[in-house]
């Protein structure tokens, strides 16, 4: 017994914190609720918007954070690589809704109000920049992690042969990041898929235009509608699960090879 302490403790409190209230959501699905969802437009327009908008932040953030993994890999000493590397973790700790007035102020009107009225907040645009702004962390950590298991040897070889540090890193630290760069990518999108509060202070909750599926939820339960609420959030469990089924999958697969 003893030495089973350990999984007796972790299991009924994850069963309990951790799985019961997802069951608990998903055993409020009502068919009502589901027929009014999948006949709302707007709900489908917050699954194009939410899964556009984490595309192309997860996307932005793996190419930022290969950067950093050319940084990682031949500049640790430098000012620019600590500060990256300091900032990288600040979105993880940051409450996100200060994160998306930072951007407002950033690259809303008083900024950039000569793209609208606006400047950039209260667009797709600014939905995809405030899921970058969350999501990228987790890629560049990932790379960082796939730079760190490269064999040195072989870098320095292809230096000795005349290869500049650019060039080593595409020729030869690159095409080994295969697994880091699809994980760091499945990451951001994943992060990205569940963003909130700097969404919505951001982009805004403008249905059909910026509204995503987390702010669709929020605006359900706000207007008394919960069965929608709940099918909209049973659709973001399904959807979630699918994405990191994908990458739990996709590591096994590498794990045998």
């Amino acid at each position: 017994m003893s030495r089973n302490i350990i999984a007796v403790i972790f299991t009924p409190l994850f069963l309990l914190l951790v799985i019961y209230p997802l069951v608990a959501l998903l055993f409020r699905l009502e068919s009502n609720g589901i027929a009014r969802t999948l006949v709302d437009p707007f709900f489908w327009d917050s699954v194009k918007n939410t899964i556009v908008a984490a595309a192309f932040a997860a996307a932005m953030g793996l190419l930022l954070a290969i950067g950093f993994g050319y940084l990682h890999l031949f500049q640790k000493n430098t000012f620019i690589y600590k500060i990256a590397n300091l900032m990288n973790d600040l979105p993880i700790a940051l409450p996100h809704t200060v994160a998306g007035l930072a951007l407002l102020l950033a690259f809303g009107r008083n900024a950039f109000g000569f793209v609208g009225n606006t400047g950039l907040a209260f667009t797709i645009i600014a939905v995809i920049l405030a899921m970058f702004f969350v999501s990228y962390p987790l890629a560049a950590r990932t790379l960082a992690s796939g730079v760190e298991k490269i064999e040195k040897e072989v870098i320095d070889v292809a230096r000795t042969l005349g290869d500049t540090p650019t060039k080593a890193y595409l020729r030869i630290a690159l095409p080994n990041l295969g697994e880091a760069l699809f994980s760091g990518f499945v990451l951001a999108f994943s992060r990205s898929l569940s963003e909130f509060a700097a969404v919505i202070m951001f982009g805004g909750n403008v249905p059909g235009k910026t509204q995503v599926l987390a702010s669709y939820v929020f605006t359900k339960v706000e207007e008394g509608e919960l069965e929608m609420a709940v099918t909209a959030s049973a659709f973001c469990v399904v959807l979630s699960l699918l994405t990191v089924s994908i990458l739990g999958l996709r590591r096994l697969r590498y794990a045998k090879n």
